[in-house]
């Protein structure tokens, strides 16, 4: 698949099955992210991959309390991957963490994979004492939680959804 097909491809899954996802895919998705630009070359990123079933578990339950929801933010993905900044040495760090957030979706893409791009969860569980404590245990508690994704295998069939047209003017 080139590119241009991956990116086509490419859709947010809502629905992950059991099947845990293979760490040498893992390792090619975070790979992926590490090769995104960053301004100025700063590569102030750090990634975490989850996927441990107890430390998942734990997470997945203060990150339902935390957001009030019953359900798991994550869709039950049996692989997070956190996007992690050094906000004191990233010249662009939202920006260098979207652009390898989209390294990994189409990554995963590339590998039959499924994700989904989630944002808000992490970022509110990262400012728990929770959270805090996590980012102690992992050497992280200087750096901020931008982003995240859930990686699996889907449950289902994806229905693609159209996108809008008419959206470009080129002058």
């Amino acid at each position: 698949m080139n590119v241009i097909e991956c990116i086509e491809k490419r859709h947010s899954t809502r629905s992950f099955s059991e099947r845990k996802v293979e760490k040498e895919k893992l390792e090619q998705i975070v790979h992926c992210a590490i090769q995104a630009p960053t301004g100025k070359n700063t590569q102030a990123l750090r990634f975490v991959v989850l996927q441990e079933e107890k430390e998942m578990q734990t997470f997945i339950k203060y990150c339902k309390y935390v957001l009030k929801r019953e359900e798991s933010p994550y869709y039950g993905a049996n692989a997070i991957i956190f996007v992690f900044a050094d906000m004191e040495k990233a010249i662009t760090p939202l920006q260098d963490a979207a652009a390898a957030t989209q390294n990994m979706l189409l990554a995963a893409t590339e590998l039959d994979l499924a994700s989904c791009w989630i944002h808000t969860a992490s970022i509110q569980y990262f400012k728990t004492l929770q959270g805090k404590e996590h980012k102690r245990i992992w050497g992280l508690e200087n750096f901020t939680c931008l982003e995240s994704c859930a990686i699996g295998y889907a449950a289902e069939d994806f229905l693609r959804k159209e996108k809008q047209e008419n959206i470009v003017r080129f002058l």
